[in-house]
């Protein structure tokens, strides 16, 4: 059995979001569209990046916002110890 821990973070800029992590969930709790490396994720919408066992994802994410509205996104991380 493999411990892990789970990071919750909120953004409302425009920034990198370094994933560096098992598995990433971005869910829009904004009004605005967000986007995630071109993604457009709607407000209330979610984007999941799930990893495998031993898979470490690396991917520097680049977080937008588009639209009027609230800016922001939640972020949650799986990172194993």
């Amino acid at each position: 059995m493999r411990n892990y821990t789970e990071d919750f973070k909120l953004y409302n800029s425009t920034q990198i979001v370094r994933s560096d992590c098992n598995s990433l969930t971005v869910i829009n709790t904004g009004t605005a569209t967000a986007i995630l490396n071109g993604l457009q994720i709607a407000p209330g919408a979610q984007y999941y990046a799930p990893g495998n066992e031993n898979e470490f994802n690396t991917t520097q994410y680049t977080l937008g916002f588009t639209g009027t509205g609230t800016e922001i996104v939640l972020v949650i991380r799986k990172i194993y110890k």
